[in-house]
């Protein structure tokens, strides 16, 4: 039998092969007068399995067909619960442990050759002394000029256990350059930006919450206490949640006495309440949060009680609504699932999950067209959905169930400009491409700004972002300001690291611009 015909009988096959063994189970269990999932007794689908393995005629790649099957039962349940593959379960616990081993920098494929488009500070890359727009040619033996170059291919070259080397050849400013670096654990930080605003408006953007985030919370809160902070901005957009008890720990202190932060509730797992067990640093003073369409779980945790307990204003966009929580389960081929054991409520017993009777699939197209299309976030239409759903704060306010955290105050997509400007214009690389381009080409230049706020002020560099870009795209049109200020703080990323570039880019987002309006001067 050819191939093809082969891939086209086995899933013929298998469904025929489990279906007969389901039946055979069941009239054997009915003979026995035993239950299907009595103590000791395998169950239809793993005897149908064992049967294939033991007698089928061809040799079969069992894993894959387990797999295959698992996944094919989470997609039966609600659509967080998932079967992650052993590389996949890899990626998403270094994700959650904020750290891995490596030589600490972001790459590109371009062009059939890697790019380095950031290295990450204190690095073992940064020690070594590589720098953005380094073009990498070979990794110890290996040559990186092939045509079709993968990224996970590059991943698997250049990661490594801690104290180990390699050596990669360079391509900088059309120079070859060698670099042997010693690998290390490289820190996935969750506190993208900490920062003044003025003199006592603090900003802190977390992007998850992962297994540090406490901590990396906590050091910037403290200094932005020292350095005089009497109210805080707190940036949840784009946070996809996390390790919910990082959240709760951060819910703890900006909200005093014993409140409830939070509740779980399963059919297997009894109610349990997480509240504050300690003073907090922060518990009087104004605090802003903002939130977007992809805000969620940890982060709807976190935003929900402040919400609940009349601590904070919270602006921005409806958040996703995802108000379910996962366990995780290593199986023995070192897969994993993450099944969904309870539902979270936030302290006035609202739930944030949104509905997902229509299927997974409904489900998150819904969140993409949510996330796509912000103007279809109503909060009138919401709130005609859910009228029976209501929940009374002490300072009036009027919540819903079933959502996710509607703010305070939304901020309309026709106000949030760059956003729009980059849909217009494109949301694809060239605009990381271009601000590479013009880094590597006036590195020093740009390395002698001493701060961000050095290249804010600056009103040569706008100047001479443009006459490049014209160099750059003769035939495109001339770039609106909001797209300028957003290559400055690509720009600045590369000198500053991420809270370079969010001290810029905040200078024109009309979210953050409406916090500081919020805001006593």
């Amino acid at each position: 039998m050819s191939n093809k015909k082969w891939n086209l009988a086995l899933p013929l096959l298998f469904s025929v092969v489990l279906v007969a063994g389901m039946w055979l189970g069941h009239r054997l269990t009915l003979k026995s007068g035993l239950g299907l999932f009595e103590k000791n007794k395998g169950s239809a689908l793993q005897e149908t399995i064992d049967l294939m393995r033991s007698h089928y005629v061809d040799t079969l790649k069992i894993d894959s067909i387990e797999q295959l099957s698992i996944g094919q039962l989470m997609d039966h349940l609600d659509p967080h619960s998932v079967f992650l593959a052993p590389q996949e379960l890899e990626a998403a616990n270094e994700e959650l442990a904020g750290n891995f081993e490596g030589i600490g920098v972001e790459f590109s494929v371009r062009k059939d050759s890697v790019v380095i488009t950031y290295v990450i500070p204190n690095g073992p890359s940064s020690k070594a002394g590589l720098e953005p727009g380094d073009r990498i040619i070979k990794a110890g033996d290996s040559s990186l000029t092939k045509k079709e170059l993968q990224a996970d291919q590059v991943k698997k070259l250049i990661r490594g256990p801690k104290r180990s080397t390699i050596t990669l050849q360079l391509l900088r400013d059309g120079k070859k350059i060698q670099k042997t670096i010693t690998r290390g654990e490289i820190p996935l930080s969750a506190l993208d930006a900490a920062y003044l605003m003025d003199e006592t408006t603090g900003y802190i953007k977390l992007n998850r919450f992962s297994e540090n985030s406490y901590e990396e919370f906590m050091q910037a809160l403290e200094d932005l206490l020292q350095k005089g902070m009497l109210q805080l901005v707190l940036d949840l957009r784009g946070n996809g949640g996390g390790f919910m008890n990082e959240a709760i720990e951060m819910a703890d202190e900006f909200l005093d006495a014993d409140k409830l932060i939070v509740y779980t509730e399963g059919a297997h797992y009894p109610k349990k309440e997480y509240r504050c067990r300690r003073p907090g640093l922060f518990e009087k003073g104004k605090l802003i949060v903002l939130v977007d369409e992809n805000s969620a779980s940890a982060s709807e945790v976190l935003a929900g009680a402040l919400q609940d307990w009349c601590r904070a204003t919270l602006i921005g966009a409806p958040t996703f609504g995802k108000g379910l929580v996962q366990e995780q389960f290593e199986l023995s081929n070192n897969a994993a699932i993450r099944l969904t054991v309870a539902r979270y409520y936030s302290p006035l017993g609202r739930s944030i999950q949104r509905s997902y009777e229509n299927g997974k699939e409904a489900y998150l197209e819904a969140a993409e067209n949510r996330s796509m299309h912000p103007a279809e976030n109503k909060q009138d239409s919401a709130i005609k959905a859910h009228a029976s759903k209501k929940f009374f704060t002490n300072c009036g306010d009027t919540l819903y169930s079933g959502m996710g955290i509607m703010p305070h105050q939304l901020v309309t997509p026709t106000e949030r400009q760059i956003e729009m400007d980059l849909f217009l214009w494109g949301r694809g690389t060239q605009w990381e491409e271009f601000a590479l381009h013009y880094y590597t080409r006036h590195r020093k230049e740009v390395q002698q700004f001493a701060s961000p706020e050095a290249i804010i002020k600056s009103k040569a560099l706008p100047i001479q972002i443009s006459s490049e870009w014209n160099r750059y795209a003769p035939t495109a049109t001339p770039l609106p300001p909001t797209i300028k200020t957003y290559l400055l703080a690509l720009i600045a990323r590369y000198r500053f690291g991420n809270s370079g570039y969010f001290q810029i880019f905040n200078q024109q987002d009309p979210i953050v611009e409406s916090a500081r309006k919020q805001l006593p001067h």
